[in-house]
């Protein structure tokens, strides 16, 4: 089985002002992290699309074990980015069966969370597995070859919400209550510091 994961990191930040996945997180930062956690599952590929704050991502990121393309049409919206990243996956890894889309800014994000994903789809036979929190249906989420026709017809900046709710006797879900804490604004990492400095994150 080829697959591979898609980290989208292109946007400007614009509540927060600054390169919100670069903000440090333990020993690294929460793109860093994600990185880490997604790299221990050894998938075919890992692309990492950039675009607002390229340079400085290109800079603080070690690229030995993940592609990265950067989106310069990245104010078109996440459906651009999407486009943008599996053109170059599938450019780099022909045939492949599955792809899991993730965001930089949910640090809660973990191996276990992707692994439950595959677990899910196995179990389940869908096409799409999706994570649930806060009663969303959102990233990160799983991907069948199939629905890569869908994923290139995206538009505007809902990213792949759309295909959920087109196909919806085709998803399955996986619960992932730390995903409705994305970096957004200062608070939400404050929070966020709060939280790990607590250790009340499974």
């Amino acid at each position: 089985m080829k697959w591979g994961v898609m980290i989208l990191a292109a946007g400007e930040a614009s509540r927060i002002g600054k390169a919100k996945m670069l903000l440090p997180y333990k020993q690294t930062t929460i793109l860093g992290h994600l990185i880490k956690e997604i790299s221990s599952l050894d998938p075919s590929i890992i692309q990492l699309v950039t675009g607002h704050y390229h340079d400085l991502i290109v800079k603080q990121v070690n690229s030995d074990s993940i592609s990265i393309i950067q989106n310069k049409g990245y104010k078109n919206g996440m459906s651009s980015s999407i486009q943008v990243g599996l053109t170059a996956m599938l450019n780099s890894c022909s045939g492949m069966d599955f792809l899991v889309i993730v965001v930089s800014d949910q640090p809660f994000l973990s191996s276990s969370v992707l692994i439950s994903l595959f677990n899910k789809q196995q179990q389940t036979a869908k096409g799409i597995v999706a994570s649930t929190y806060n009663g969303i249906r959102g990233t990160p989420v799983l991907f069948r070859s199939s629905y890569f026709t869908h994923l290139y017809n995206l538009a505007g900046d809902k990213g792949a919400r759309g295909i959920l709710q087109q196909f919806p006797d085709d998803v399955a879900t996986i619960d992932f209550e730390s995903g409705e804490l994305d970096i957004d604004t200062v608070e939400d990492y404050e929070r966020f510091c709060k939280i790990i400095n607590e250790d009340h994150v499974d």
